[in-house]
């Protein structure tokens, strides 16, 4: 009996070890079949991650492309002003290091380039954005853009026609201009219509009077010098009784800095377009352009606290117009002081920080998804 008892015992634990070893060979057998099922699922699940990643990739890409033909396709015209503040920094820098007029040059063209591309492209959208005041009044940048363009190619090629002929389609292009602000929005006038600006519209012409020495046009300059120097006199009550009587939207503040440059570019006008300029004169227009200027200077951290906006092109050329025409004054009076020296720098670094600045944030407005 104990001997039969015990070979059930042990054929007992042999069927539970058997047992327990199929159990563990279905698991195993489980177990492959899982890996067999899952692995290529896994592996679909990965290659969908990467697909996910690359097609989010693409649409960032394409949405950027979207942002940067928007941008490059309709560039906003007051773009001009950034254009030739640029090129008129490059000139003032080639007073000290000749290299920079060529940079200058390279770098205005860059921007006028696209300007002029887009505006030739969406020729109707050009015809909107000059049916607005504000942009009208600022445009005449590119015409004084293509002007002292125009009076650079003229100084290289010593004169060549096709420097005079595009000299004359920019000045009489910004004649037309002024015909057409005063056609469509003086004559029937309103406040909505003045801004700051109107010191570019109708006395920015006189960049035909600074570069009257490479046009050889310096009787037409003198001219224009003496029209525009009493209309700025008549401008400017209206400028200031629009910003500080009326106010201005939060987006134009900017265009305040251009208070500061039509007495600055008609005393560098003065002395680049008469043969002999009076003294009393050219104390005049330096006492009241430096004014002018320190009146804008005095706002100019108000005027920068804000998001960037197209209309930051008007920090440029009224500075640089400033430093310019102190340069050119000082140089012909003869005052090379160390209180005017310092001054000068001042208002150089000024125009080179400001210029930089709006450069840039123009260059991460145009290729930077917004």
């Amino acid at each position: 009996m104990e001997k039969e008892a015990k070979q059930m015992i042990d054929l007992k634990r042999n069927l539970f070890k058997i047992d327990v070893r199929a159990q563990k060979d279905e698991e195993k057998v489980f177990m492959r079949t899982a890996c067999r099922i899952w692995q290529p699922l896994w592996q679909k699940c990965s290659k969908c991650d990467k697909i996910n990643k690359i097609m989010s990739l693409k649409i960032a890409v394409n949405r950027q492309k979207r942002t940067l033909m928007k941008h490059l396709k309709n560039p906003p015209l007051v773009m001009s002003g950034l254009a030739l503040g640029t090129l008129s920094f490059g000139n003032l820098l080639a007073t000290y290091v000749s290299i920079f007029s060529y940079l200058g040059i390279l770098a205005a063209l860059f921007i006028y380039g696209i300007l002029l591309v887009g505006m030739v492209r969406n020729l109707n959208d050009t015809k909107m954005q000059l049916r607005q005041p504000l942009i009208a009044s600022v445009f005449p940048t590119f015409f004084m853009t293509g002007v002292l363009l125009s009076s650079l190619f003229l100084k290289v090629t010593g004169g060549c026609w096709l420097g005079f002929l595009t000299w004359w389609l920019f000045f009489l292009g910004n004649l037309v201009l002024i015909a057409y602000y005063q056609y469509r929005f003086v004559f029937s006038f309103s406040w909505d219509n003045v801004f700051p600006s109107w010191s570019v519209l109708f006395v920015g012409i006189a960049m035909a009077a600074l570069t009257a020495p490479a046009s050889r046009q310096f009787l037409l300059g003198q001219v224009i010098f003496w029209v525009c120097l009493p209309l700025t006199a008549v401008i400017l009550p209206f400028m200031a009784k629009k910003t500080y009587g009326i106010g201005l939207g939060q987006a134009v503040m900017p265009n305040i800095s251009t208070f500061c440059a039509p007495l600055s570019l008609l005393s560098a006008s003065y002395l680049a377009t008469f043969p002999r300029p009076q003294v009393g004169m050219v104390i005049f227009l330096l006492i009241s352009s430096q004014l002018l200027y320190a009146f804008v200077v005095v706002q100019l951290p108000r005027l920068l606290n804000r998001p960037f906006n197209p209309g930051f092109s008007a920090f440029t050329f009224p500075f640089v117009i400033s430093a310019t025409s102190l340069k050119m004054t000082l140089s012909f009076l003869g005052w090379q002081g160390l209180g005017w020296q310092v001054l000068l720098l001042g208002e150089v670094l000024l125009a080179t920080a400001l210029v930089t600045y709006v450069y840039g944030a123009y260059l991460r407005f145009l290729f930077q998804n917004k």
